[in-house]
């Protein structure tokens, strides 16, 4: 691997202040901004020749190769060619978009990377919505290769109520277990066990693109031993109840404790998330807290600087979130007039002495016990969290282990096959943790949970709060 390092890369890039953007930071609205111009309702239903399909899974390599960074280190080679030779025998003539993405997007798996993968048909889910053919309208998790509920629901109309950590028995007579087998057939991410949990996210666009499912959806949910079957459709008649308000939130308990919630980092300065981290401090300054959960489960990524605004208010040392970074350059990433310099060039940067992150005052300063929870889907900018406070010994790390590594690719770029103009996201950037390890590992937790079968019960809480009232 060639990497150049200069002294105007290290000047004039500010990218740690935002470590990694994943898609996972760019909200609804924004990734929808991702299709393409030429894409309307009729280029939808064109069909495309086998040579046009051919050139659109060659420019797939090609790009994905040029742009990322440590692709030739994190996959195998020999697995992506092996899949591309089952493609080339798969792609017939005069085919749809849908039918191409259900052999392209085959490879997303080969790639071993959450951040690397052909987006599953997001202008059909759009366009669908719009003409009134409602997505799956729930919010799913994904618990021992099954589906349930995310969040309770309750209809508008009828009352019913859907209870949070329902089981998704089927879907259209579809087993949730067999669905989910399917999804991961095309799943992205470094481990067979992320690539299951990312059919959880967007899992509305994977139905869509799979099963081409759209309106009306028949689905059985099992609750406490009890079924109920309901058709529903549009999510406007469903109100979803958080937790709490939001995705982060600060509760506090009894005995000097309290539970920092910090389900998401994909926040902005209109989401006032700074003014919330330093009303949560002041509050666990305010009633005395000497112990303290922090919980990143579930938290798929955003900024890292998100994770910077909490980790502050725990350290009395200037720290650094990575030991190194690497960005690989493109026509799209190497900035104006290629300042950056040349697309194919791997540059480096000083991370040890950019984006530190300084510590507060030590009057806001907590100084108790801390323990950081940590599951399967944390990822992207949560794995960066995790790994900073691990390796600078901020906290006991309490859960299961990541699916995703614990060095991280970040800063999604996107590009479109020249012919169907499917949208595939590819990362620039490579980022190693704090402690320099750069074997390819999932983050381990100082203690490992293991999780009970029913997802109401959360086996990982019960096993921190006995460590804190034992100390």
């Amino acid at each position: 691997m060639k990497i150049v390092e200069s002294t105007k890369h290290l000047l004039r890039n500010t990218f740690l202040l935002m470590l990694i953007i994943t898609v996972y930071g760019c909200g609804e609205g924004g990734i929808k901004a991702w299709i393409n111009e030429d894409v309307d309702s009729e280029f939808t239903k064109q069909t495309f020749a086998k040579k046009a399909l051919q050139k659109d899974l060659e420019y797939l390599i090609t790009e994905m190769y040029n742009r990322h960074p440590v692709l030739d280190e994190i996959a195998n080679e020999a697995d992506i060619s092996s899949k591309i030779s089952n493609i080339k025998s798969e792609i017939q003539e005069d085919m749809t978009r849908q039918e191409f993405f259900k052999i392209i997007g085959s490879l997303n798996p080969e790639f071993k990377d959450g951040h690397s993968f052909v987006f599953p048909l997001l202008a059909e889910g759009t366009m669908a919505e719009n003409k009134g053919k409602y997505l799956f309208p729930f919010g799913v998790i994904v618990r021992n290769n099954s589906l349930y509920l995310k969040k309770t629901y309750t209809n508008i109309s009828s009352g019913i109520k859907l209870e949070k950590g329902s089981k998704i028995v089927s879907i259209n007579g579809i087993p949730g277990e067999a669905i989910l087998r399917k999804l991961a057939e095309y799943g992205h991410g470094e481990t067979a066990t992320l690539r299951m949990h990312m059919s959880s996210v967007f899992f509305h666009y994977w139905l869509k693109a799979i099963y081409d499912w759209d309106g009306n959806f028949s689905v059985v949910f099992e609750h406490n031993k009890n079924k109920t079957n309901l058709v529903v459709s549009n999510p406007d008649n469903w109100n979803s109840e958080q937790d709490h308000m939001g995705d982060n939130w600060l509760e506090v308990m009894p005995d000097q404790m309290a539970y920092l919630k910090l389900g998401t980092f994909d926040v902005d300065e209109e989401t006032g998330y700074e003014q919330f981290v330093e009303d949560a401090f002041l509050k666990i300054q305010e009633e005395n807290i000497s112990k303290l959960i922090i919980d990143v489960r579930g938290n798929t990524g955003g900024q890292t600087q998100a994770g910077a605004e909490v980790i502050k208010y725990l350290t009395s040392e200037k720290i650094n979130q990575a030991s190194a970074a690497i960005e690989k350059l493109s026509e799209s990433t190497n900035g104006i007039f290629g300042y950056k310099g040349k697309p194919g060039e791997i540059i480096k940067m000083d991370v040890t002495k950019d984006a530190i992150i300084e510590p507060v005052a030590q009057s806001k300063r907590f100084n108790g016990e801390v323990i950081l929870l940590i599951d399967e889907m944390t990822f992207s900018a949560g794995i960066v969290f995790a790994t900073t406070i691990q390796d600078h010994n901020l906290a006991r790390l309490v859960g299961q282990p990541t699916g995703g590594h614990a060095n991280q690719t970040g800063n999604i770029t996107t590009f479109h096959l020249p012919n169907t103009k499917l949208l595939v996201l590819v990362p620039c950037r490579y980022i190693t943790r704090v402690s320099g390890d750069t074997s390819l590992h999932r983050v381990e937790p100082d203690i490992t949970v293991y999780e009970d079968a029913d997802p109401k019960i959360d086996k990982t809480f019960q096993v921190a709060l006995g460590l804190l009232n034992n100390n």
